[in-house]
């Protein structure tokens, strides 16, 4: 371990660049996820059919093959270069978009159908009940489980390595390479998993708070 010493500073910038990304994709995510959600509570039978083809879709395609095909296939359809930052975060949004349009589903269908149909009975429309009265308790719902999501971005982006993003994994790669050690790859575990454990135990207690207040 002392070897690497000198290079835990390196290590630490990398997990942040780890975890920006993420956030980044996250962001991204919970935009895809509620705009596919709210299509399919909203529009039944166009949601029956588009939130199974691009959820099942997504969901079955490996993240590396997302982000290969977002760095290497679209820039010679489209003739536009996009940097490993660029493929990365996009990939990682639309994998992510996927997982958390289930979340806002769920979300949602957690909402009794009974106020549904006394907001009807007042006379507001679907948009009203929506912003008024449903989504702000599915929040309690998707919110624990977008962290889930958001933890499943953070380890996903390790395999970002293969396009040549210096995000941790990558850049403990590196550091290996230079000092012949494995000792980096030790560190990057455990960096993965004080992020990933801190966002759990973030999640759990959000869960809890939130339950409290139902």
């Amino acid at each position: 371990m002392p070897a690497v010493t000198p290079y835990l500073y390196v290590l630490l910038k990398g997990a942040g660049v780890t975890i920006e990304i993420s956030a980044l994709a996250l962001v991204f995510s919970v935009v895809i996820g509620t705009a596919v959600g709210l299509l399919a509570t909203a529009v039944p039978r166009l949601g029956f059919v588009l939130t199974p083809l691009y959820v099942e879709l997504i969901r079955s395609i490996p993240l590396l093959v997302l982000i290969f095909f977002a760095y290497y296939a679209i820039p010679v359809v489209s003739d536009v270069n996009i940097s490993p930052y660029a493929a990365t975060t996009g990939a990682l949004a639309i994998y992510g978009g996927a997982y958390m349009s289930e979340v806002v589903r769920s979300g949602i269908q957690s909402v009794s159908p009974n106020q549904w149909d006394a907001a009807r009975a007042l006379g507001l429309r679907y948009w009203r009940i929506m912003a008024l009265i449903v989504f702000p308790q599915a929040v309690r719902v998707t919110v624990p489980a977008g962290i889930g999501v958001f933890i499943d971005l953070i380890k996903g982006s390790s395999v970002a390595s293969i396009i040549g993003f210096i995000e941790l994994m990558q850049t403990a790669i590196n550091v290996r390479n230079t000092i012949f050690d494995l000792s980096p790859i030790v560190v990057a575990a455990i960096l993965y998993f004080c992020i990933c454990f801190g966002l759990s135990r973030l999640g759990a207690h959000l869960e809890q708070r939130l339950g409290q207040q139902v």
